[in-house]
């Protein structure tokens, strides 16, 4: 009987080990595109794979990353919206303030390409309006997946709002 306990534990601990050393291979294999996108204190962080909720008051972090069909949708997105030859900056209207602060952080590493934009709002259409629809497509696209998780239906509701 003993015998055959250790026998079983030794199964399940290498088993156990294979099946996490694929996993995460698998995992980190199909990393297709790195995002850090910032709205507030809201961020997705796929560089270390987490996300922080501003519950207002107080965040909270957790695991998150995305899936490789999900990175395809972006990719595809960022691609037609030619996102690396952005500016670094889409400044805002002069002498336009928006209460509270507005604006966010989008930066994506796709291969050997990685790119910063700062949005502020509203944007210059003057300046920027040829980028103002696909920033705006790339953010409500990055919106949609992330309040589509699990992860981020398993976070508490916000407390509280801004005025």
């Amino acid at each position: 009987m003993k015998v055959l306990f250790i026998l079983l534990t030794t199964i399940f601990i290498s088993s156990c080990s294979v099946f996490c050393q694929v996993r995460d291979t698998v995992k980190h294999d199909i990393q297709l595109i790195q995002i850090y996108y910032r709205s507030g204190p809201d961020i997705l962080n796929t560089f270390n794979e987490t996300y922080q909720k501003d519950l207002i008051p107080g965040t909270v972090t957790t695991v998150m990353w995305l899936t490789t069909r999900e990175q395809e949708i972006l990719l595809t997105k960022i691609e037609s919206a030619k996102f690396f030859s952005f500016p670094d900056t889409l400044y805002s209207t002069p002498n336009v303030m928006v209460t509270p602060g507005c604006g966010w952080i989008i930066r994506m590493k796709y291969k050997q390409l990685d790119k910063t934009v700062v949005v502020q709002c509203p944007i210059d259409e003057s300046k920027y309006g040829k980028y103002e629809n696909d920033i705006y497509g790339i953010q409500s696209l990055l919106n949609d997946i992330i309040v589509s998780k699990p992860e981020y239906k398993a976070l508490p509701e916000r407390k509280g709002g801004y005025q």
